[in-house]
C-alpha cells in the first residue's frame, strides 16, 4: 500500500511541473533615478528660478534665454536682435540645451516603463486622461511627425517623448525630431520678438525696472494658481466618481 501511494505522489509530482515564481522588482534603483531624477530636479529648478526672469530679461534676454527658455526670454531675444544689442543666430542656438534638456529622459521613461507612467497620470487626473487620448491620436497618425511638431501642438510634449519610448523608436530618430521641432518653435518666437522689434525691448525693461514686485506677483499667482488646480482636480475626481 505504500509502495502505491510512494507512485501516485511521485505521479504527482511529474505531472505538475515547478514553475519558479517570478521575480518580485526591488526599489527604486540606479536606472529609475537616471530616468526620473533630472525630470523633478528640472521642476524643482524651474520654480526656484522665476526670479531670474524679471531680473535679467531687461538687460540680458539672450543669458535668460539660455538659463530658462522661457517664451517672453526669447521674445525680448529677438527683440534686443532687432536693434543691434544683441546677436540673432545666439538669440536663436541660446535656448536649445535646456529647452531639450529633460526629452531624452522622458523618452527613456517612455521605453522603461512603458504605459505604467500614462495610466498613473491618467488614474489620478481626469485632465491627463484627456490629454493622453488625444496625443495618442496625434501619435499613431503622425509618428515621427510628432515629435517634430510637439511643441506646437496642444498637448503636452512630455506625453509624444513617452509616446515615442513607449513605441521603441531608435534615439537617434527622436533626439534629430526634437532637435528640428525646437529649432522650428524657438524660431517662430525669437521671429515674432525681432517683428515687433523695440515694443518688445521696452517691455522688458520695464519688467526688469519693477522687478521686485513683478517677483512678488509672480510667486503669489504661482501659490493660487496651485490652490485653484488643486481644487479643481478633487472637484472632477468628486464628480466622476460613481454615487
Amino acid at each position: 500500500m505504500a509502495a502505491v501511494e510512494s507512485e501516485i505522489v511521485t505521479a504527482d509530482t511529474e505531472a505538475t511541473p515547478v514553475v519558479p515564481a517570478e521575480p518580485r522588482r526591488s526599489g527604486i534603483g540606479f536606472y529609475d533615478v537616471l530616468c526620473v531624477g533630472p525630470i523633478i530636479a528640472h521642476s524643482i529648478y524651474y520654480y526656484a528660478g522665476l526670479p531670474l526672469n524679471a531680473i535679467l530679461i531687461g538687460s540680458h534676454p539672450v543669458l535668460l534665454s539660455a538659463l530658462r527658455g522661457s517664451i517672453a526670454s526669447m521674445v525680448a531675444s529677438g527683440g534686443f536682435a532687432r536693434i543691434g544689442r544683441a546677436s540673432l543666430a545666439l538669440a536663436v542656438l541660446a535656448p536649445i540645451p535646456i529647452s531639450m534638456f529633460t526629452d531624452p529622459f522622458y523618452f527613456w521613461s517612455g521605453r522603461r516603463y512603458g504605459r505604467r507612467v500614462m495610466n498613473y497620470l491618467g488614474r489620478n487626473d481626469p485632465r491627463w486622461r484627456r490629454r493622453i487620448a488625444r496625443g495618442e491620436r496625434f501619435f499613431k497618425r503622425f509618428g515621427v511627425g510628432t515629435v517634430i511638431l510637439a511643441p506646437f501642438l496642444p498637448v503636452p510634449s512630455s506625453l509624444f517623448y513617452l509616446a515615442a519610448g513607449e513605441a521603441g523608436m531608435r534615439f537617434i530618430v527622436f533626439i534629430l525630431a526634437d532637435l528640428l521641432g525646437t529649432l522650428m518653435f524657438i524660431g517662430v518666437i525669437v521671429g515674432l520678438g525681432f517683428v515687433i522689434g523695440q515694443p518688445a525691448v521696452d517691455v522688458a525693461e520695464a519688467i526688469s525696472h519693477y522687478a521686485l514686485w513683478v517677483i512678488i506677483g509672480t510667486f503669489v499667482l504661482v501659490i493660487l494658481w496651485s490652490i485653484w488646480t488643486s481644487w479643481r482636480s478633487q472637484r472632477e475626481d468628486g464628480d466622476s466618481s460613481p454615487t
